[in-house]
């Protein structure tokens, strides 16, 4: 029988008998590369003997390892394995790798410069709305109070200064409870002698007294002095100031109002830190949902990494399938097997790929073809 080199077209006469495979392999002397043939493939023809050197081994053999001809050095197998990252790891490393250090970067951009300057404007925002609403709300509960003031004077005019911290139905007119620590107040606008005095008074020390008094204990005495005495020529009046009491420094609204027809003042003072603690409250609960915010958007960014790398790691695998299977196709190709089936029915560039080693191997197939007929011939 004769056979083919299907890389050079040199052909051999073989003796069947030495052929123990349905199918063998042999290694042609003149290029050095390795062909497949059949055993049935029988003719006759005037080629020279097979060379005694020429190995044949069955087609599942493995290849025997020899010194190639001095005058051809044999090309490398097709499937030699080369060393480095594979498809799949080239997916998961210019894509999720990318999209992680982009999350990453959002997310030190959102802590380290959105949330503190988020958590600055919300937080003067809402003080600024808290304390205008609240300064507006006791401005009005003065102005109130100055009104039922002069209504309960007007109604009982022989009721004197000196009895109006005595009096039940007054004192509660004149003094009364706002919020935890603020209160309303009455005082006199100064006489002849020049003296404020307070008339009704939470504190009952006060009662009487001259407000001047205060000044040895008040380091910020001048700043309640200023909003005290602005009623003189003015029918209103409000401020902050700092007051001491039991060792402890706090800041303190005032709002005063003139009872009208009358030397009388109405006070309301308020100790800011209620609205303070009020407004540290509302700062807290928005870190809170800022932070639960914060954490929702790392997990969905999260399990959208998973899922990409997920989706990356199977297309990537399937890819790399059908790459290994063409190339192992290519390879039992260049050594003679031509019917074998491509198995891929991909619409895409792999498609195409596998196309292409199709008629590769159909072209290669009437090639023989024709330098055996030639052969024959």
């Amino acid at each position: 029988m004769d056979i083919i080199c299907n890389h050079c077209g040199k052909s051999y006469t073989v003796d069947p008998s030495k052929l123990t495979e349905p199918r063998a392999k042999a290694r042609c002397l003149v290029c050095g590369r390795w062909f497949a043939f059949d055993r049935h493939n029988e003719t006759t023809s005037s080629s020279p003997p097979l060379d005694e050197n020429i190995h044949l081994v069955p087609e599942t053999a493995e290849e025997p390892q020899e010194t190639p001809t001095p005058w051809r050095t044999p090309t490398p197998a097709a499937s030699s394995k080369r060393k480095g990252i594979g498809l799949t790891g080239k997916f998961i490393l210019f894509s999720i790798i990318p999209f992680l250090v982009v999350c990453a970067g959002s997310l030190w951009y959102f802590t380290q410069m959105v949330m503190p300057r988020m958590d600055t404007q919300i937080t003067e925002t809402v003080s600024d709305a808290i304390w205008t609403i609240e300064q507006g709300h006791l401005r009005e509960k003065t102005r109130s109070n100055a009104r039922q003031v002069r209504q309960y004077l007007f109604s009982h005019p022989d009721l004197i200064s000196r009895n109006f911290n005595r009096d039940i139905y007054f004192k509660k007119i004149a003094i009364q409870k706002i919020g935890a620590s603020g209160y309303t107040f009455l005082y006199e606008l100064p006489g002849p002698d020049g003296i404020w005095r307070s008339w009704a008074h939470i504190n009952p020390t006060l009662v009487g007294k001259d407000l001047t008094s205060l000044k040895e204990s008040q380091p910020d005495f001048s700043s309640f002095w200023q909003v005290l005495t602005a009623v003189k020529n003015n029918a209103t009046a409000e401020g902050f100031y700092n007051w001491s009491e039991k060792g402890e420094a706090s800041r303190w609204y005032m709002s005063v109002s003139r009872v009208r027809g009358t030397p009388y003042v109405v006070g309301t003072a308020f100790k800011a830190g209620e609205i303070e603690k009020s407004i540290a409250t509302i700062r807290e609960r928005t870190r809170t949902i800022t932070t639960q915010t914060l954490w929702g958007t790392l997990v969905v960014m999260g399990l959208g990494a998973a899922l990409a790398a997920l989706i990356f790691i199977l297309y990537g695998r399937r890819t790399t399938r059908r790459i290994i299977h063409l190339s192992s196709v290519a390879d039992r190709i260049s050594l003679g097997e031509l019917d074998i089936v491509v198995n891929v029915d991909s619409k895409d560039e792999i498609g195409e790929l596998a196309e292409a080693i199709s008629r590769m191997r159909n072209s290669i197939s009437v090639a023989i073809d024709r330098l055996r007929r030639k052969k024959h011939r």
